[in-house]
């Protein structure tokens, strides 16, 4: 780990917040996820800072995470897979198949069944509800970076416990984030929960990005 790190250059969000993407080696499941994140940032944190690490970062560090090509599809998941919009990981029958062996084919179709039948009513996320976060934190084929351009990344586990001791270690807020250049932001866990409303507002432009960009870390700054 480089000693002499230098923070990327701050990201303006609002007059409180700045956010500063933190660049590290390409990250494995040779990196322990606690120690890699206190190396990485215990000498440039200070007082009242918050770090956000992403969900599929930490996933990754953790071992969990499949190369598509061992994936055995069945004819459940391909067909499956069509009842999903085409930017869901659920859309493909790679996806499909992790969420099939990870839940069970019988629990999928009833909470589809049911999912479409609130949609009709109007009301959505049913599906994701029933099925529980394995289904939404499921990252397909979609990195940039090699090797993981052709890897499905599971959700990280124990989010929660990581931020705790995290957040013991440094002394400041650790959260674990789901963020795309969509807009959209999914806060996994943190060691405070009254600071998730800011931490949407200063990830929604996604500063860590979604490229090459190796900063898999965000440091978030309240301005003086």
């Amino acid at each position: 780990i480089n000693k002499n790190l230098k923070l990327n250059k701050s990201i303006h969000v609002n007059s409180n917040l700045e956010a500063i993407p933190i660049k590290t080696s390409l990250l494995s499941s040779f990196d322990e996820p606690v120690e890699t994140v206190i190396n990485y940032c215990k000498n440039i944190v200070k007082e009242n800072d918050i770090l956000v690490i992403g969900e599929s970062p930490l996933a990754i560090m953790q071992g969990r995470y499949v190369n598509y090509l061992d994936i055995e599809y069945s004819f459940f998941s391909k067909i499956l897979c069509f009842f999903f919009h085409p930017t869901s990981s659920l859309a493909t029958a790679s996806g499909m198949q992790l969420l099939i062996n990870k839940i069970g084919i019988t629990r999928i179709i009833i909470s589809l069944i049911l999912g479409l039948f609130f949609k009709l009513i109007g009301i959505k996320g049913i599906f994701y509800r029933l099925t529980g976060p394995d289904s939404s934190l499921i990252d397909d084929i979609s990195g940039t970076v090699i090797p993981y351009d052709k890897t499905i990344v599971l959700g990280p586990n124990k989010p929660k416990l990581f931020c705790e001791k995290v957040s013991k270690a440094l002394k400041i807020d650790i959260a674990v984030a789901d963020v795309n250049d969509l807009g959209g932001v999914k806060i996994l866990a943190s060691s405070n929960k009254s600071l998730n409303p800011s931490l949407k507002i200063a990830l929604k432009r996604n500063p860590a990005g979604n490229a090459d960009q190796k900063t898999p870390i965000v440091l978030i700054r309240r301005k003086i």
